[in-house]
């Protein structure tokens, strides 16, 4: 069994469900959760990619690889089929970003890695440059609960924020430069302003890569994203398989508009 877990990435730890179900994410992919789930099992995907792929660097980290959901979904779901070919009497279902679990508050304790201020779940090896995805299952796994750890409390990334947008481990997404980069229609001088600033087209940055803990992250060896690395994004780079497909090509057009009218 723990070889499948290792199977899908080599960084996963057990989560008791009972230590989340009562701070599940209201969101329309609760009502797959099984019944009398007992487990989740967290996995972290790491994205970074070797420094020599960043050149021209227009977009967020995240973004220069294939998107996420295109890559996580198919290797929870490997796993989930032969899971259930073992345990035919148990249920399993997997999620990945639209999930019913909070997943930096379940991987922390599953001893996954620590909560940063900037609320991103930071990993020993690969820092917070992750992806996460889990497996919520009605079979009993064996679970070494860990109490939730923090970063170090730098407080680096709060002073780094060009928006302001970390307070105390308390995120204001409405300000945060990487939601002002998702938003639709026009945007005001001030954000434009930011954008042109940050020299990023999608998402932001900023607060983990001044992070101590992301200093020494090793690379990903996800073949998916090594090979469809494309760090720098103009007008006419296809946006299908991309992490900003889902807001249409306008918003990430717009963006890179404003970037060249620096």
């Amino acid at each position: 069994m723990y070889k499948i877990f290792n199977e899908v990435s080599p960084l996963w730890g057990i989560c008791p469900f009972d230590e989340v179900k009562d701070h599940l994410i209201d969101c329309r992919a609760k009502s797959r959760l099984p019944a009398d789930a007992k487990s989740i099992i967290i996995f972290a995907f790491p994205y970074l990619l070797p420094e020599d792929k960043y050149e021209g660097l227009n977009v967020s980290k995240y973004a220069a690889v294939q998107d996420y959901h295109n890559v996580v979904p198919q290797k929870l779901a490997e796993a989930v089929n032969k899971l259930q070919e073992m345990f035919p009497d148990e249920s399993f279902a997997y999620f990945s970003d639209n999930s019913p679990i909070p997943e930096v508050k379940a991987a922390t304790i599953a001893g996954v890695g620590v909560k940063g201020t900037n609320g991103l779940l930071i990993t020993e090896k690969y820092g917070s440059f992750v992806f996460l995805g889990e497996i919520v299952t009605t079979l009993s796994l064996e679970c070494n609960i860990k109490e939730i750890s923090h970063c170090i409390n730098c407080g680096k990334c709060t002073r780094a924020c060009p928006a302001g947008a970390i307070n105390n481990g308390i995120i204001n997404k409405e300000i945060c430069l990487s939601h002002i980069t998702q938003k639709k229609g026009e945007l005001t001088e001030e954000e434009a302003d930011m954008i042109k600033m940050s020299g990023c087209a999608w998402g932001c940055d900023i607060c983990q890569d001044v992070c101590p803990l992301n200093k020494n992250a090793d690379t990903t060896d996800i073949e998916e994203f090594l090979s469809s690395a494309n760090s720098q994004v103009n007008s006419s780079t296809p946006i299908e398989g991309r992490a900003f497909a889902w807001r249409g090509e306008k918003v990430i057009k717009r963006n890179l508009e404003i970037l060249e009218s620096k």
